[in-house]
């Protein structure tokens, strides 16, 4: 009888043991959840226009084109501004001869001044000259630089990546200074708009690794990191898709997003988990 006892010691043993262990281990080392939030992706957009005014000459895209950045938009017929830029090189020169002119009657006012064969009045009057064309002179070089910013001005350049959203205008319209000619959807960064109530404020910290999934490609995750937290409660937009209680005081959050192949949409609602101990 002892015999066959002692052969189920050694596995009851093991088996007391293992559940020990398990034991231990959910008691010291808690189980991982995921932690849910929902959000909507949020893509900046930018509304391009020239800085002078003009009659539109040509414009490069459409909508949809994708740009990059240095390329060349949409050019204004230059022509006024070329004619204002060569009146102001005219003007340059003229004044520099004035300026040489009075620099020449100032140094000879000078040296007889100082032998006495010429009166006070004279020097400062010389002297006075000599001022005031060298400030008209200073005025010129700045009206030229102008004439000549206005010119490159007539060029719109795109300022970064994006994708063209509107094309609000076609070659010939006559445009304002600072009349949006384009609408640009940026590329990069993208960031989903999130928002956390206060009970579960501690779980999401800039810098949180976290997944987001969208409801177009439900079997593909994309990789983000929570980059900012508000430090102001708010109620929770209407436009946010939460199960919870739009009622509570909650705290906006941005996550920076890696989007390489360009496939989240402004204000496309997605998923966020991140886990939490």
């Amino acid at each position: 009888m002892k015999k066959r006892w002692r052969k189920f010691i050694k596995p009851i043993a093991i088996i007391v043991g293992f559940s020990i262990v398990v034991i231990c281990f959910l008691m010291f080392f808690p189980r991982m959840q995921t932690f849910v939030l929902y959000g909507n992706v949020d893509i900046r957009d930018v509304n391009l226009g020239f800085r002078v005014s003009g009659r539109l000459l040509s414009l490069n895209v459409e909508e949809g084109d994708k740009l990059k950045p240095g390329m060349l938009i949409g050019h204004l017929d230059p022509e006024p501004y070329l004619r204002a830029q060569q009146a102001a090189f005219a003007n340059v020169s003229v004044q520099e001869a004035n300026f040489d002119y009075a620099q020449t009657v100032y140094d000879r006012e000078h040296k007889l001044y100082g032998t006495g064969a010429s009166s006070v009045d004279r020097y400062e009057n010389a002297l006075s000259t000599l001022n005031a064309t060298k400030a008209e002179l200073a005025r010129a070089k700045a009206d030229l630089a102008t004439a000549t910013l206005n010119v490159s001005d007539t060029y719109l350049y795109s300022p970064s990546t994006g994708t063209v959203m509107i094309r609000a205008v076609e070659p010939g319209t006559m445009l304002a200074a600072n009349a949006t000619v384009i609408t640009v959807s940026l590329i990069d960064p993208v960031w989903v708009r999130a928002y956390v109530d206060e009970t579960n404020l501690s779980k999401a910290k800039p810098g949180t690794v976290v997944t987001v999934y969208s409801d177009s490609l439900p079997n593909k995750t994309y990789r983000g990191v929570i980059g900012f937290v508000s430090s102001t409660a708010e109620f929770t937009p209407k436009t946010v898709e939460s199960p919870d209680l739009r009622t509570l005081l909650v705290y906006r959050l941005r996550v920076v997003m890696q989007d390489p192949q360009h496939e989240l949409r402004q204000g496309m609602p997605v998923t966020i988990k991140l886990a939490s101990s």
